[in-house]
């Protein structure tokens, strides 16, 4: 009965998740296009000021993506590596002579 429970709550919960996906109104009856000139048209005059086109400038890199994210790769590295140092240690600790909270499945 507790299996049947998880797993309702499970699809609820699912569900909940994906309902706005489904809610979603289309409508393929309504059909819409748009016509954009190429070129300006002035009806056969010239424009009153001609403004020259602006070379396009590099974009620098956001912030973000030059000092965010490689700080948090190098914490993360670190954070693996002190996890693994402290489980380490704890293990040797353990084995070092302190009672284990666990029982001994193999040896005396």
């Amino acid at each position: 009965m507790k299996r049947l429970t998880t797993i309702a709550l499970i699809a609820a919960f699912t569900l909940a998740l994906a309902a706005p996906a489904f809610a979603t109104e289309s409508s393929t009856d309504e059909a819409t296009t748009t016509t954009v000139a190429s070129t300006p048209d002035f009806g056969g005059n010239p424009p009153a000021v001609v403004i020259p086109a602006l070379p396009e400038e590099e974009e620098d890199q956001p912030w973000t993506a030059r000092f965010i994210y490689p700080t948090l790769v190098a914490l993360t590295i670190v954070l693996v590596a002190g996890t693994g140092v402290m489980y380490n240690r704890s293990v040797r600790k353990s084995a070092a002579g302190s009672p284990s909270p666990l029982p001994r499945i193999i040896g005396p």
